[in-house]
């Protein structure tokens, strides 16, 4: 498949035209000459076209060695160049890319120089046969609707309601061995996680949960189980699939083959489902005094704001992507840095069994009391700036502009960065550098939170207008998990192997590669 596609590349690229015409160069070289800026680093790449380059990062996209493929190109520019390099230049299929870890660099894009920058047709292209036109997908006034759709079901009601989540909690304990004094057998921890996250989420989305957790226990699994599972596997198969579509830039349309619009079809009428539903409910309403104890759900709140079902539709599977993977992917990388770091383990369980009491008599575990345990929100910190929900993520220059710092010999000058220009900015890096972080900075030490004050050079929820509306969602849901889990369990073991280094497995999102395989012994209450 990957050998086809990359093939499909090189004879689009032979069609296409590299040569930038001779008025446009000369227009940039001024303009940037009048700017003050000067050139960045240029990577190095065996071929003048960098087809090369693409077919590595293509390779190491495919082999789940993404991150540590990008880690290397700063590496390498940086030694080709003999200083520290937080931004380059490269060049895919003609066409001129900068990358960056440079939280300067990320601030001026995501905000003080936000209209400077937007998705772009590559991001929102190759989102838009999965994702539409949701807030993921879309800039300008269609961005702005989507932002002012979505913000009131972030409100603090709805972010503050925890019965939802003990619920599913309760559910995911039951694939969990909790005899009180005794060691469980060797357990993934990490498919638990993202079934826990796709029901919660469902239920708060759509107003009934798929109950993924509950099926995989059922030997009898039923038609609307079935279902639910083939959903969840063929959304997780698209969101892979887009990722690897991106990496094409311009040529991301040759990803765009049958089988995978017929995925996106097959989670289209899935969520379609869940959205006429709300449509008829909304319209057997109309003239109805409504009861005002009525359970909140987020897909009637949306229906009642727009008639459009696509739109819907659109914004529901958007919100899925942040409310259920990124959740996931933090406890999954949570828990592998607890097994890997006992004391910290000990210290954390000492701090909720204080602030909040045992599994079966806890003590007000509230969203302002979770927000105030210091500790608690230390540990996840720290896991969100080793793993980001969202390691790496681009934008497309919409006008000519510049970057604020990178280029020169001493990389201190400003960059030109002509317009039509695709960023790719790297968190997972910039959230390890020792310059922001210290020499410790691949070390996981929440300790480094007590009196940390961050700006830019920490962004797991993105930043500027774009910053995560469901921020908080997110993080009350991943600390009322740990709270409950660690008041279950006195002690986790990871398996061998759990000391290694943790590889990522990266799509629209990153996890662990290889899960969270740990034994935990129930607490004695």
């Amino acid at each position: 498949m990957l050998a086809k596609i990359l093939l499909s590349v090189v004879a689009a690229f032979v069609a296409y035209s590299f040569v930038s015409s001779i008025s446009t160069k000369r227009r940039h070289a001024a303009a940037a000459k009048a700017l003050g800026c000067e050139p960045a680093p240029v990577e190095p790449r065996a071929d003048p076209f960098a087809l090369i380059n693409l077919v590595k990062t293509m390779w190491a996209h495919g082999n789940n060695r993404i991150l540590e493929y990008l880690q290397g190109t700063f590496e390498n520019t940086s030694s080709h160049v003999n200083r520290t390099v937080y931004t380059y230049e490269t060049d895919f299929l003609g066409d001129k890319v900068l990358f960056t870890c440079d939280p300067k660099n990320i601030q001026a894009m995501l905000a003080t120089q936000f209209k400077d920058f937007e998705l772009g047709q590559i991001r929102t292209g190759s989102f838009a046969p999965l994702l539409g036109h949701g807030i993921f997908s879309a800039d300008g006034k269609q961005w702005e609707r989507s932002r002012a759709l979505l913000r009131p079901q972030f409100s603090r009601d709805q972010v503050s309601d925890l019965d939802l989540e003990e619920r599913h909690v309760q559910n995911m304990l039951q694939a969990l061995s909790a005899v009180a004094n005794t060691w469980s057998n060797v357990v993934d921890l990490q498919p638990l996680f993202f079934r826990l996250t796709m029901d919660s989420s469902s239920e708060f989305l759509y107003g009934e949960s798929t109950n993924t957790q509950l099926s995989a226990l059922s030997e009898e699994a039923s038609a609307k189980n079935a279902e639910d599972s083939a959903f969840v596997n063929t959304f997780e198969a698209c969101q892979n699939h887009i990722s690897m579509a991106m990496l094409l830039n311009e040529f991301y349309k040759l990803m765009e083959t049958k089988s995978f619009l017929d995925r996106c079809r097959l989670c289209h009428r899935y969520i379609d489902q869940f959205v006429n539903k709300a449509l008829s409910r909304k319209e057997a309403r109309k003239g109805v005094e409504q009861d005002k104890k009525e359970k909140y759900v987020f897909l009637d709140s949306l229906a009642s704001e727009t008639d459009d079902p696509v739109e819907i539709r659109d914004q529901l599977l958007s919100i899925l992507v942040a409310g259920r993977d990124t959740t996931a992917a933090c406890l999954s990388f949570l828990f592998l840095m607890l097994a890997q770091h006992p004391e910290v383990f000990s210290k954390l369980r000492e701090t909720i069994i204080e602030e909040f009491g045992t599994f079966h008599s806890p003590q007000d575990i509230s969203f302002s009391r979770l927000k105030a345990c210091s500790y608690l929100q230390w540990c996840i910190s720290e896991t969100l700036r080793l793993y980001p929900g969202v390691p790496w993520n681009s934008r497309r220059c919409a006008r000519d502009t510049t970057f604020p710092t990178g280029g020169g010999k001493d990389g201190l000058s400003p960059i030109f960065v002509p317009k039509g220009v695709e960023v790719v900015y790297i968190v997972q890096l910039m959230h390890r550098q020792p310059e922001f972080w210290g020499l410790d900075a691949d070390m996981f030490m929440p300790e480094r939170w007590q009196n940390q004050k961050h700006g830019f050079e920490y962004l797991p929820f993105n930043g500027g207008p774009r910053i995560c509306l469901g921020q908080q969602f997110a993080l009350t849901k991943a600390a009322y998990v740990v709270v409950r889990l660690l008041q279950r369990f006195d002690r986790l073991d990871g398996s061998p192997g759990a000391s290694e280094p943790v590889k990522w497995s990266v799509g629209l999102t990153g996890r662990p590669k290889n899960g969270v395989k740990v034994r935990l012994h129930a607490a004695a209450e």
